[in-house]
């Protein structure tokens, strides 16, 4: 399998003859394979000139037009544009009521983005395991949590994976907590047809990092289960002002306009909205070639040995954001990939390691077994037939 090849009519992968050797390359004049890389619009450029033009640079009409776009996109109007994915954990788990002392449910394998929200409104993180075949919540382990104080629980879509979203929901629902899907890595997956923001759980959080999908050097979304939900979401992003009462007819400040409990300041701005709008436009063709690339990499390292591929909910539809797999020996498998040019690492250490989250915790053994061996490979838009080739003949010849 060391090569392949790409139809420009349809944009389909064809398998390469089962003939050819599996020899690893070497590196000698190719350039690096990167694991992480920001794709920019073709407007992008423009986009940014126009809003510069405008004079409008903080939160404005591109923001409302963004978030209206971007609730069309996903299949909920419920869209509240942030400053970054932390803001929007931070109003999501104030909407879900979490105060000091109180805990929040979620597995430790994950992003400091995801879990330093809770600590900055000095709640604590209690650690659930997970399950190794597929990185994330295991849905048993959490109806088995016994927290007098949890507010609600953070569910982190693995590499752009889905979870087992059923079962997350039920366990949510019998524990009575909501649910926050964090998928800062996995825009526009899909469970049951649904776009994740638009499946039925309390909270979705997205990202549009420069190294995300949707690409605009920061900002972040919440989506809402409930309208009410998202207009407290807007008042808190800004202070937690009543942007109707603030001002008097005349433009004054208001004096008689209260605020009653402190806000944030985690506002989209018109010049991230302008980028994110461009890049909007494109995003479904760099998920296509993702997904695209990651079901080459299926069939290529189907049957290589010390290559476990992860379990995959047959009713998602994955983002692949990169592409996560398990492999026995990974150091001397990353140390090989990196002689020859191909970024590879864990995506995430365990955040239960550092003492900012001070909890001896309990044993977690499907976290210990996926923290061993679990890796991700580029998968991205940016991939050529031979880079795929290069990577899967990598990994092919052993290491």
């Amino acid at each position: 399998m060391p090569g392949c090849c790409i139809s420009p009519a349809d944009g389909g992968w064809t398998m390469p003859p089962a003939s050819t050797s599996w020899r690893c390359f070497g590196v000698a004049g190719e350039p690096p394979i990167s694991l992480f890389k920001g794709r920019i619009a073709a407007g992008a450029a423009d986009a940014i000139a126009h809003v510069l033009a405008s004079g409008q640079l903080a939160t404005g009409p591109r923001v409302h037009e963004f978030e209206t776009r971007l609730g069309e996109r996903i299949g909920n109007p419920h869209c509240v544009a942030t400053s970054d994915r932390a803001g929007a954990l931070t109003l999501a788990l104030r909407l879900c009521g979490v105060t000091p002392g109180d805990e929040v449910l979620l597995s430790p394998l994950t992003c400091l983005s995801t879990t330093m929200p809770i600590a900055n409104l000095q709640a604590r993180p209690v650690w659930c395991d997970i399950d190794p075949n597929t990185g994330m919540l295991d849905p048993q382990a959490l109806k088995n949590q016994r927290s007098r104080r949890a507010k609600a629980i953070i569910h982190y879509h693995w590499a752009g994976d889905v979870g087992p979203l059923a079962a997350l929901q039920a366990a949510a629902n019998l524990l009575d907590l909501p649910l926050i899907e964090e998928a800062s890595g996995a825009f526009a997956a899909s469970f049951r047809g649904r776009a994740l923001g638009a499946t039925g759980s309390d909270f979705c959080v997205y990202s549009f990092y420069a190294v995300s999908h949707l690409a605009a050097g920061e900002g972040g979304a919440l989506f809402c289960g409930a309208a009410a939900s998202a207009q407290s979401a807007r008042q808190l992003r800004r202070f937690n002002i009543h942007q109707a009462s603030f001002r008097l007819p005349g433009g004054d400040l208001n004096p008689d306009s209260d605020i009653q409990q402190p806000g944030y300041s985690c506002a989209m701005s018109d010049l991230t909205a302008g980028l994110a709008l461009a890049q909007l436009r494109e995003v479904d063709d760099t998920l296509a070639r993702h997904r695209a690339n990651a079901a080459w990499l299926d069939a290529a390292l189907a049957n290589v040995p010390g290559i476990t591929r992860l379990q995959r909910d047959p009713e998602a539809q994955s983002a692949h954001w990169v592409y996560a797999l398990r492999a026995s020996g990974r150091a001397s498998l990353i140390n090989k990939l990196h002689r020859h040019g191909i970024a590879a690492q864990r995506l995430h250490l365990r955040n239960d390691r550092y003492s900012c989250f001070a909890d001896p915790g309990q044993p977690l053994p499907g976290v210990e077994a996926f923290d061993a061996d679990n890796l991700c490979i580029p998968c991205g838009w940016w991939l050529s037939p031979e880079d795929l080739t290069r990577i899967a003949r990598c990994i092919a010849a052993g290491w």
